[in-house]
């Protein structure tokens, strides 16, 4: 079996702690990524993030397993049967600056299924983290879930 893990990094000019909350508030996360009804994440939790802002909007499943902060947030998301695991590791960096690390791992089909997951994946990541900077460093929402082709 195939196995391959989704990957994305940025130094980002902000705290880790700021990167950290970006994440972990629901109503910042909203401004750059998934959007969120939930009132912030704590360990053990299950919340949905959602692809648009509709009532009816997609919700994807999401298992909080370990929030450290300001450096470290893994989780569990997907649906049914078929979650991955996920993991932002955030280490503080020169003046105030942070490095910002994601991995997507346990994908699970055929080889193929598991290479076009992974390769979705890190499309999707690398487009985060450039919506993440360009948010915390210039106040720059990019749409990034609404246009991801």
């Amino acid at each position: 079996m195939l196995r391959l893990a989704a990957t994305a990094s940025v130094m980002i000019r902000a705290t880790p702690e700021a990167v950290f909350d970006a994440f972990v508030d629901a109503e910042t996360m909203s401004r750059f990524w998934f959007t969120r009804r939930d009132h912030g994440l704590s360990e053990g939790q299950t919340v949905y993030w959602y692809i648009g802002e509709d009532d009816d909007a997609y919700g994807i499943e999401v298992r909080i397993k370990e929030l450290t902060r300001p450096n470290k947030i893994q989780l569990e998301w997907g649906e049914g049967e078929q979650f991955t695991e996920v993991s932002w590791l955030i280490e503080p960096s020169n003046e105030g600056a942070s490095k910002l690390f994601i991995e997507e791992s346990g994908f699970s089909g055929s080889d193929e299924e598991v290479t076009a997951a992974a390769l979705d994946s890190t499309k999707g990541f690398n487009q985060l983290v450039i919506a993440l900077k360009a948010l915390l460093e210039h106040d720059a929402r990019i749409n990034i879930v609404a246009d991801h082709a």
